[in-house]
């Protein structure tokens, strides 16, 4: 998502509610545009006007504990069919297997958070949300809740993995979890 008038630019990484804050910012801020997908911050650097630079927008996404966004993005693509059963771009994606043949076949895209003048962390999604309302000067929003109904059961991320495929999502994501110290907790009952 990029704002020409209030000079922003969303990096909208998927499983990470950058659904909900782009309909946030697009009912409160006029002059939003955006893509489906999540266009890489080139394409996005290609949608600001002549006249400005990168230099001149606040740049910012969100990031995710890895370990619970692999969960997320296993309902997400073992149901995509269900949820647009006339789109045939979502049958070359729907995943049919397991969650541990998932998290084996899955490769991950790097994010590069470098050129990112914030980044929200999804733990604490609306506090941080705020805090990008008010550099962009603009009334604090509460985010939606945009539930796409992907029919992920009411349990902790941690149910899902055993050692070899939190191994596995640590090695992918190894860079996410030592730049946000983000950490496999397991939850004590």
């Amino acid at each position: 998502m990029i704002n020409n008038k209030h000079k922003f630019i969303f990096l909208h990484v998927g499983k990470c509610a950058g659904s909900s804050i782009k309909s946030a910012l697009n009912s409160s801020c006029e002059g939003c545009e955006y893509s489906n997908g999540h266009p890489t911050l080139d394409f996005l650097y290609s949608k600001i006007l002549p006249t400005h630079s990168p230099s001149d927008y606040f740049k910012f996404s969100v990031t995710r504990n890895p370990w619970d966004r692999v969960v997320s993005l296993y309902h997400h693509m073992t149901t995509v069919t269900k949820r647009w059963p006339n789109d045939p771009e979502k049958r070359k994606i729907q995943f049919n297997g397991t969650f541990e043949q998932f998290v084996n076949k899955t490769t991950y895209v790097n994010t590069d958070y470098s050129e990112l003048d914030y980044i929200i962390r999804y733990e604490s999604l609306q506090h941080d949300f705020n805090i990008v309302c008010d550099r962009l000067n603009i009334k604090q929003i509460k985010l939606p809740c945009i539930d796409y109904d992907t029919g992920r059961p009411a349990r902790n991320y941690q149910s899902y993995y055993n050692a070899k495929l939190q191994q596995i999502v640590a090695e992918k994501y190894a860079k996410d979890i030592e730049m946000f110290k983000y950490k496999f907790e397991v939850k004590k009952c």
